[in-house]
């Protein structure tokens, strides 16, 4: 790669070094870029942001003393205003565990909601999980056999990276991708319709 210009997101949490290096690529309408992250999440959502956009990377994580960091050598050839295609129909927003205010309902409700979604006819171009939503997405959840049955089914699940950090998940998720705030705020914004239970 040639001269690459330096995108500093040290200490940055998410969606700000996705937006740091989107705006780059416009400003200078794509080219070689040093991306320096400090995190695993920020860190996986840059490769995924790269990945959708068709360029291409590297990564180092650089040691010293007690503290680390990373470094993405990031070719982007060409600009571009969308990180994915537009989507089409409707998005599965869910923000939470549990479906209404009585937790033991809710849990049962939000199952039962769940997997009537693997019923339908239309199924959402994507299912969003944030806040206490990312729960759903762990080893242990009790729909996580309807999720996956969804994913395989080519439903995108969207799991908020800073949520999935919060709640200490990082190990635990067995279905989805981890996605970052500003990608997810892209999906709402195209979709025809978003529907929180």
């Amino acid at each position: 790669m040639s001269t690459k210009r330096i995108v500093d997101c040290m200490g940055d949490i998410c969606p700000v070094p996705v937006i740091k290096v989107k705006k780059a690529i416009r400003e200078f309408g794509g080219g070689n870029f040093l991306v320096l992250v400090d995190n695993k999440i920020s860190l996986q959502n840059m490769l995924k942001f790269i990945e959708n956009l068709g360029g291409e990377y590297s990564w180092l994580k650089i040691d010293s003393d007690d503290k680390y960091h990373y470094e993405i050598e990031v070719e982007i050839l060409v600009a571009t205003n969308s990180i994915n295609n537009p989507d089409e129909g409707w998005i599965l927003a869910i923000c939470g565990d549990t479906m209404g205010q009585d937790e033991e309902l809710g849990r049962e409700l939000l199952k039962a909601y769940i997997f009537a979604i693997t019923q339908l006819d239309s199924l959402p171009a994507a299912i969003v999980l944030y806040n206490r939503g990312v729960l759903l997405a762990a080893e242990d959840s009790a729909v996580l056999a309807d999720l996956q049955t969804l994913e395989r089914a080519g439903v995108r699940v969207e799991i908020c990276g800073l949520c999935v950090a919060h709640f200490g998940l990082e190990n635990r998720l067995n279905v989805g991708e981890i996605s970052n705030m500003y990608a997810i705020s892209e999906v709402f914004a195209r979709a025809g319709k978003v529907v929180r239970p």
